[in-house]
Order: C-alpha cells, then structure tokens, then sequence
C-alpha cells in the first residue's frame, strides 16, 4: 500500500463504507490520522435517534432518488449488555460528540456507530424516594458535561433531590431542594436545555402543568408558566440554543419561543405548521431548523418528518414493538463520529 499514490488512496477511502473505513484505521497511525482528520468529519451524518425495539436512526436528509433510508443501529456487541438494558424500556438522555447518553437500569454512555460503550456508576440512592427524570447539560465550560438526576420524594413537604454526575471528573454530589405547594407533580419528559437552564413540562395532579427550570450554575429549581393551556402532547425542544415549546391545539399545531428566561410574557409565538393534528399523532421534538418528528400509531405505524419551510414530509415505517406508554417518548440529533466513550473520560 505504501506504494500507492496519495490520490488512489483518497479514491478508494471516497468508496469505502463508513464501518469498514473505520476498521482501517487500525492498520497504521497514518492511515488513522488521515481518516480521523479528513473523511470521518466528510461523513459524519446528521440523524435523528428514537428508542423503539431498538435505536432507530433516521437521515435528516432524504437522498436524491427519493428512497427512504432507516437504519436501526445494532446493540451493543458486549453479552452483559442484553442484561442490563432492555431498550424497550431505554430512554434517551441526549447526545454529544457522537456519544450517546442513554438511561435504563443504569446510564450507559454509547456510540452507536461503533458500538463502544461505557457505565456511569450508580448514585447513592434513597430509599424513600422515587427517580423521575433525567437531563444532560454543560456546566461552566463544554467540556464541563453533567448527568441531572432528579429524585421526587413522595411525601410532604415534598422534597426533590438533585443528583448530579461530572462526566469530566467521573463524581456524584447531591442537593436536597424543598418545593413548596408542588405536591404530587412530576415531569413527563427528560429535560432540555438552553441557555444555562435544564427544563422540563411537569404535570400537576389536578391535571395543570407548567415548566420546571433548574439553574444549572446555583442548582436551583424553579417554576415558569407555559403559554396557553398546555396539552399532555407538548414538548420542550432547544432550536439555535433557544428555549422552544411545540404545543398542540385542538385545531393547530404552534411553536412558540421564550425570549427571556423565568418571565412569563417571555413567550412568543413564532410558527403555525400548515398541517392539522390528529388525535393518533404524537409530537416528538422539532429538529434540524424546523422539522417537526411526529409518531403517528393508527397509519401503519409511522414516523412522520413535517419540514415547515418545505411545507411537505416523509413517512417512515416502523416497528416500535410493544410501546406502551408515549408519554415520555423522545427523539434526539446525532452525528456520528469515531470517539470512544472510554477515551473521552479516561479519568474515570
């Protein structure tokens, strides 16, 4: 191979599939520098993951042919992890640098392009208490990456405990928080951030729900109300690192924005999709710049991408099993890349 022109080679990298491209970086430092640097990053891949049966990726972007592309990404190729995570139950915490956080009987680090894997060490755990949900966020820096685990304790006064993992120094701490009056509510979903805050819709027992914000830097959580009557259909999403709610109407669907966080004339309507709800759709998230992800479960079980500027869609067939409950079923972006999770936090 030594032998080859430069310019070959870089044909034959062009040709090769994603996996076995990866592969070859195993045969000199080289050719792992010139993959890592050039092609991986030419054909990172913006996608969007669900957790039905197993982790679904779907392209952003629908080839030229016009031919759907769904790729469901193997499970780990570890025989303790068909133990330890039964995907049906997964949940999906969020993404970077092509890693995967992912939430089942324990927080499993994952890159599904390549199947490495790590285990973040369980919190200490009260007894009294119940987990809820989860969210991942950024602390003082980006390289200051945090595991949120909040714990709701049943009884009165009630009581929240906040544990939070450092991806960066591999530690747990804990905060107790008292939230008074909130009694019985609980998020429905895993948190999203922006702006220094994670969020989450939380559901009232008297069926009310508004947003629950924790202030990531001082650990303090707080109450913000949402726009209008919010629906056990809405759901938080982050577009150009703003704070978004999708609401479903009886008559529309709304994207609305909060321009200032903790205020309540903050927000702001600013989409009406040209596209009627359904009783049998379910609002994922909003992606990639105004693609709204909808699961519709009566026609043929399908994954529907709107793009509203388009004004048009893909449907996407496919095979959730046996779901259950929707509430609390999300969709995430992710663009592959090589880096293992073990690497990334080799401190711990």
């Amino acid at each position: 191979m030594a032998s080859i022109p430069q310019d070959i080679v870089f044909d034959i990298f062009v040709r090769l599939p994603t996996k076995p491209l990866a592969r070859a970086r195993c045969l000199s430092k080289h050719w792992n520098r010139l993959i890592l640097d050039y092609f991986m990053k030419l054909r990172s891949r913006r996608m969007m993951l669900l957790p039905f049966q197993s982790l679904l990726a779907i392209h952003n972007t629908v080839p030229s042919d016009g031919t759907v592309h769904l790729i469901s990404t193997s499970r780990l190729p570890c025989p303790n992890f068909n133990n330890l995570v039964s995907v049906d139950c997964a949940k999906i915490i969020g993404t970077f640098n092509g890693i995967v956080v992912l939430f089942c009987k324990s927080i499993i680090l994952f890159n599904p392009l390549t199947g490495a894997f790590k285990i973040v060490p369980d919190p200490p755990l009260d007894s009294s208490v119940r987990v809820d949900t989860y969210g991942l966020c950024y602390g003082a820096t980006l390289d200051d990456l945090k595991t949120v685990k909040l714990r709701f304790r049943a009884n009165y006064p009630y009581q929240v405990y906040c544990d939070v993992f450092s991806l960066k120094k591999g530690l747990w701490s804990t905060k107790s928080i008292k939230l008074e009056g909130w009694y019985g509510a609980r998020p429905l979903y895993n948190g999203t951030f922006a702006n220094g805050y994670l969020y989450w819709i939380a559901l009232q027992p008297d069926g009310m729900c508004f947003t629950l914000a924790l202030d990531v830097k001082e650990m303090v959580l707080s109450k913000i109300l949402l726009p209008g009557t919010v629906s056990l259909r809405d759901c938080l999403c982050t577009l150009s690192g703003r704070l978004h709610l999708f609401h479903v109407s009886n008559i529309a669907y709304e994207l609305w924005v909060m321009k200032e966080d903790g205020m309540k004339k903050s927000w702001t309507k600013v989409l009406r999709p040209n596209i009627a709800p359904s009783i049998f759709h379910t609002p994922l998230s909003v992606v990639d710049a105004g693609k709204i992800v909808i699961l519709d479960y009566k026609n043929v079980r399908q994954v529907i991408i709107y793009d509203t500027f388009k004004d048009s869609y893909e449907a996407y067939n496919v095979n959730w099993g046996n779901l259950g409950n929707r509430l609390g079923l999300e969709v995430v972006e992710y663009v592959e890349s090589l880096i293992s999770p073990s690497h990334l936090f080799s401190t711990w």
